[in-house]
């Protein structure tokens, strides 16, 4: 439950913090201000820093969510949910092809693109960090492609069993290479989603002949 914080005269007040009244500190009020420290100061945004647009005391910021690596996760669940949110539209009532596999690679580029300094927050970091955050992007999103992969492989009279580690081997692919396209702007977001997805639907040998 979102708890108070009681506001001080206007000369002693922190910044951020609205003149007047009380503002109710929960945990969603904590994130979306590490949202906007994020964007404007990038993933080097520090916890201070988070406190201060959120008008609490950096205890407070303990209390509600925790430290970097526990801010790091919360963020995950919540970019995670935006991208699985974006390849969904992308794909939705497609069967799987290549063409759809592109749309999909696609998608997921400009989501991590539109929120490229949250998403660089939340896999970067210590080593622990890291792999928390990854994690946790990994996990929200294979669900549903492990679901539409098995459908997929038993539609074709192949073994379904595989959908689970196709889809954290896909999901993992498409982290690594979101890493490495937005430090390259010369390269189109179509080129290389459809050399991902020509990667992944034709495989290392190519289409055969």
């Amino acid at each position: 439950m979102g708890q108070t914080v009681g506001m001080s005269a206007p000369s002693s007040r922190r910044p951020g913090r609205p003149i007047g009244g009380q503002l109710v500190i929960d945990r969603d009020h904590v994130l979306d201000a590490a949202e906007r420290v994020i964007k404007r100061d990038g993933p080097g945004a520090s916890l201070e820093a988070v406190a201060v647009e959120a008008g609490v005391t950096k205890p407070i910021v303990y209390d509600r969510v925790g430290g970097r690596a526990e801010l790091a996760d919360a963020l995950a669940e919540r970019l995670s949910d935006r991208m699985l949110e974006a390849t969904e539209d992308a794909i939705a009532g497609e069967t799987l092809n290549q063409a759809s596999l592109s749309r999909l690679v696609r998608a997921n580029l400009l989501a991590v693109a539109e929120h490229r300094e949250l998403f660089l927050y939340v896999t970067g970091g210590t080593t622990e960090q890291t792999a928390i955050g990854r994690l946790s992007l990994a996990e929200r999103s294979t669900t549903p492609l492990a679901k539409t992969l098995a459908v997929w492989r038993k539609s074709q009279g192949q073994d379904p069993k595989v959908a689970d580690a196709w889809s954290f081997a896909i999901v993992g692919m498409l982290q690594m290479i979101s890493v490495w396209w937005i430090t390259q702007p010369e390269r189109a977001v179509d080129e290389v989603a459809a050399q991902i997805s020509d990667l992944m639907w034709n495989g290392l040998q190519g289409p055969r002949k």
